[in-house]
């Protein structure tokens, strides 16, 4: 058995001993972990070695199970042991912004985590990285942008207005404007803020590894009572927001049609139709820049059937792109 199925196994053990305040026999800990008593013994005597777990002898000699709920505590923390297990495995899903405020707050977390925990359990975690491990197919850099990123979360906090240098991809050119951060947003290991650009009078989404300079404004703004980024997000496919939605319906097939079964790719998707190795999909939508991108992705297995005027958009496109080959 490879060492990262103990460590799972271990990890369950530990959330089942948590919700049992009063104690767990090991016969429910077994069924509830779907193994047997023998590797459910060995498993807490490696356990014992490093946490608090005790037991409880009770109903003629019949040991239960328990671990103090508060792993680590202090005067300035509390956590469990599965809320430490999680902080570790957040690392790699925050490697983006490592070397930044974000990044480094996590890191300084997990320092004082690591200063209080016994070597033996230091040991233990250490083997989770390379039991669980999070690949992200695009990668960036941040840590050269982490004064830009404090001063936007600053601006964010306080609502103060900043005046931006912005690299506008769409325009080839940069853009200078004063500038009301309302939030940011990570998508695909991209950081984006959203906010007020004066020079377009509209709320505008800016990839922050395109800001080219930022400068602190004496300058309030009020945001509005109304601005949430679940609710601006709400009908777009990632960051991108337009005001009027419409309904796309997409027609999946074969392997395309697997990964859209399994997979919620946006809140409003809906499947209205599921022939086996033909699915049709709906979603709500304003902005379709980033799902036309996603749909070409599929290939020759999606195809957009309505509105006509997208499907068409989409087929002009595809048609320029057999140029370049």
């Amino acid at each position: 058995m490879a060492r990262g199925d103990g460590l799972f196994r271990q990890w369950e053990l530990i959330k089942v001993l948590q919700a049992h305040r009063f104690g767990v026999s090991t016969d429910e800990i077994a069924a509830r972990l779907e193994c047997n008593k023998r590797t459910v013994q060995r498993d807490l005597g490696v356990l014992q070695d490093i946490f608090p777990i005790s037991y409880e002898q009770r109903d003629r000699g019949k040991r239960f199970w328990k671990m103090a709920y508060n792993t680590i505590e202090s005067e300035e923390l509390q956590l469990t042991m599965t809320e430490m297990l999680s902080l570790f495995l957040s690392q790699q899903l925050l490697l983006p912004l490592s070397g930044t405020q974000f990044g480094d707050g996590l890191q300084t977390a997990l320092q004082k985590i690591r200063a209080l925990l016994p070597a033996r359990a230091l040991t233990y975690f250490d083997g989770l990285d390379e039991s669980f491990f999070i690949k992200n197919l695009a990668n960036h850099d941040y840590s050269g942008q982490d004064k830009e990123i404090r001063i936007i979360n600053e601006a964010i906090l306080n609502q103060k207005t900043v005046k931006v240098i912005y690299r506008s991809a769409s325009k080839g050119r940069e853009v200078i404007s004063e500038f009301h951060p309302y939030g940011m947003v990570l998508l695909h290991a991209s950081l984006y803020c959203i906010g007020y650009l004066a020079c377009y009078d509209e709320v505008r989404t800016l990839k922050v590894a395109r800001i080219k300079g930022l400068t602190r404004l004496d300058k309030t703004f009020n945001k509005p009572l109304d601005f949430s980024l679940a609710g601006h997000f709400q009908g777009a496919f990632g960051v991108f927001q337009a005001k009027k939605k419409q309904k796309i319906r997409v027609e999946f097939t074969g392997w395309a049609a697997t990964n859209v079964r399994e997979m919620q790719w946006h809140p409003t998707q809906k499947i209205v139709k599921d022939a086996g190795d033909k699915v049709v999909a709906t979603f709500d939508l304003g902005n379709t820049v980033e799902f036309k991108r996603w749909v070409l992705g599929f290939g020759l297995h999606a195809r957009i059937i309505s509105p006509k005027a997208l499907a068409e958009d989409l087929r002009d496109e595809i048609q320029s792109m057999a140029k370049n080959y």
